[in-house]
């Protein structure tokens, strides 16, 4: 989700695609994620599958509400209400999509962690929604403290690979790698549109890298 002015007007529509997309990609991903779990009833597969769907569902909610937005803009009604009605769609659609995100990459994060505390876990979810809401630019406070964390995430499968140098554990960093660059490119679209197209496709070759990951290890 995006301030509607950071949008390319050639690429409003076609985003709403690419946010399906992930929508369906990340929960497949969440789908193989507790599929592993069953098999190995590992803590590391629950709360991959359950940061996957939290991220899922972000995209859900991003890519209903960005069609919404489409359908409202397209009414012929008065202007002044469309102006509202748009304005509060997309205020809903970024506090949503923010929130639902953010608590995806604690999960993910607080995975790495490797401890199984659940007042820990309440901590890491609660501040940083706090933070959030209480902020007058949610969506740019977003983008720091995801990078913040993917950050961490990567750099926690990047001692995994150079512990292993196993592919699959390659793919993934690739993928945070991917997610983080993708991010940085969201954080410089408020004044470059284009930013926010190459971030869209970081954010998709990021997806289709763990998912193929993921289907490896089934298949294994």
């Amino acid at each position: 989700m995006a301030s509607l002015s950071l949008i390319p007007s050639w690429f409003f529509g076609y985003d709403v695609l690419l946010e399906l997309a992930f929508a369906i990609i990340t929960l497949v991903v969440s789908f193989f994620a507790f599929k592993i779990y069953k098999l190995t009833a590992q803590r590391q597969p629950k709360l991959f599958g359950i940061s996957f769907l939290l991220i899922s569902l972000s995209y859900f909610v991003r890519s209903f509400v960005n069609f919404a937005i489409i359908i409202k803009l397209n009414e012929d009604i008065c202007r002044v209400l469309k102006v509202v009605s748009v304005n509060t769609w997309n205020s809903f659609g970024i506090y949503a999509y923010v929130i639902l995100f953010i608590a995806g990459l604690i999960t993910l994060a607080y995975m790495t962690i490797k401890v199984n505390n659940s007042r820990l876990y309440a901590l890491l979810l609660t501040i940083p929604i706090i933070i959030l809401l209480l902020s007058p630019n949610p969506l740019y406070l977003y983008y720091i403290i995801s990078s913040i964390l993917l950050v961490f995430i990567a750099i926690h499968y990047f001692k995994n690979y150079i512990k292993r140098k196993q592919p699959k554990t390659l793919l993934v960093l690739t993928a945070f790698a991917f997610l983080l660059f993708g991010n940085i490119h969201f954080i410089f679209s408020v004044n470059h549109g284009l930013f926010y197209i190459i971030g869209h496709f970081l954010e998709l070759g990021a997806y289709l890298l763990i998912l193929t990951n993921l289907i490896l290890v089934i298949k294994k």
